[in-house]
């Protein structure tokens, strides 16, 4: 019996541990994309830093895989409660894994052909499709874990901070492919949405994990 409720303390152990650096990656991200866009384009055209994806195609790009990479390690190995944690992070984790595969361009002067980091010279038109579908199965899968998933609690408060995560997020998805039909919106609401999605969601995995110090603490 002791083993087995010391197994079980370490799982949860690495459960939060894992919520908790999903949380702090994701919520550090936007904002040094931020901070390195104003560092690359000045404070004059901060607004051509117009999505985090746009990252790849500075010198910085190594900040963004980095964090794509580590989200997806973290991802790929959560375990969860049950199938459908299983599911959601690893449809997250695919989706990672195409963003940083795939790099986007964002304006009519770019070239034909893309370069990924990884896999070289490709088709831009089909790089952008794979990456606005990669990055839709992140954001999506992110939106619904923690709206089916995390709200399974009894923690009525909890519940509440959760579906408002999750509901800022499907809003901030809805309003980022309309935005997309718009010729008129401004580059810079796509940084917007993506900050508001990834801040939202930093928030439900770091109170979902407890923010608690202990859990660094060794057993």
């Amino acid at each position: 019996m002791r083993i087995n409720e010391s197994v079980e303390s370490k799982w949860e152990s690495t459960l939060h541990f894992q919520r908790f650096m999903l949380g702090v990656i994701c919520g550090l991200l936007p904002i040094l994309c931020t901070v390195l866009g104003v560092i690359t384009y000045g404070f004059d055209e901060v607004y051509r830093w117009s999505s985090i994806s746009i990252t790849y195609q500075s010198s910085f790009a190594f900040v963004m895989i980095s964090a794509l990479t580590l989200c997806t390690f973290f991802l790929g190995t959560y375990m969860g409660y049950d199938l459908g944690d299983r599911i959601f992070t690893l449809l997250a984790a695919i989706g990672a894994v195409g963003v940083v595969l795939f790099p986007c361009t964002f304006d009519d002067s770019a070239p034909v052909i893309a370069w990924s980091s990884f896999l070289g010279f490709i088709p831009s038109a089909v790089s952008d499709i794979l990456h606005y579908i990669s990055a839709g199965l992140v954001f999506g899968s992110f939106a619904l874990m923690i709206l089916t998933q995390f709200t399974k609690g009894k923690q009525a408060k909890k519940n509440k901070l959760y579906r408002i995560c999750g509901w800022i997020m499907v809003a901030a998805i809805i309003c980022l492919v309309v935005s997309g039909f718009i010729p008129s919106a401004p580059g810079w609401l796509t940084m917007l949405y993506e900050f508001i999605m990834l801040e939202a969601f930093s928030v439900a995995f770091l109170v979902k994990s407890g923010v608690n110090i202990n859990m660094f603490k060794r057993g």
